[in-house]
């Protein structure tokens, strides 16, 4: 039955998702600039990152598996100063995003894509849907769905670009 919540999940994100062809690993990044979620938070764009390597989150507040992902890469955020973790909510209704947060990670950037517009660029096949992205700001690789065991090769993933020069 654990199953059930994540079939969910990549269904209701291909039914929120733009169709668009997904970017390929070795592809540039495509570049976005959002809101924060959160009062106090302003923009960010991913372009402003260059230089370090970069976490792309989408999650949305009606996905369980959505709040497993986020203290997982809380955790792999605050062990890596240098690592860029951007936690982006694709609600249209900010307060549903903002009520999911209750519990936040403070090591993670939270923004806020309610029109769609980079998850559109990136075409996440599920929720939550990561992206890797290299110093270069070369995306590296994606993962579309969550299960506990992907966590250790994201986690390898991210070290492994952390290390490159």
């Amino acid at each position: 039955m654990k199953r059930i919540p994540v079939l969910i999940c990549l269904v209701l994100g291909a039914v929120f998702t733009p169709v668009r062809a997904a970017p390929q690993a070795g592809a540039p990044a495509p570049d976005f600039t959002l809101p924060g979620l959160l009062a106090g938070q302003g923009e960010v764009g991913l372009r402003s990152l260059a230089g370090r390597v970069v976490v792309v989150d989408f999650w949305a507040s009606w996905c369980p598996p959505c709040r497993k992902t986020l203290p997982h890469l809380g955790r792999l955020a605050a062990e890596h100063p240098s690592l860029a973790v951007l936690a982006i909510s694709v609600d249209e209704n900010r307060a549903k995003a903002v009520e999911f947060l209750k519990v936040r990670e403070p090591s993670l950037v939270y923004l806020h894509d309610a029109d769609k517009s980079a998850a559109g660029a990136y075409d996440p096949g599920g929720m939550p849907s990561l992206a890797l992205i290299d110093k270069r700001g070369v995306l590296r690789y994606r993962h579309d769905g969550y299960t506990e065991r992907d966590f250790g090769t994201i986690a390898a993933e991210i070290r492994s670009l952390l290390e490159e020069k």
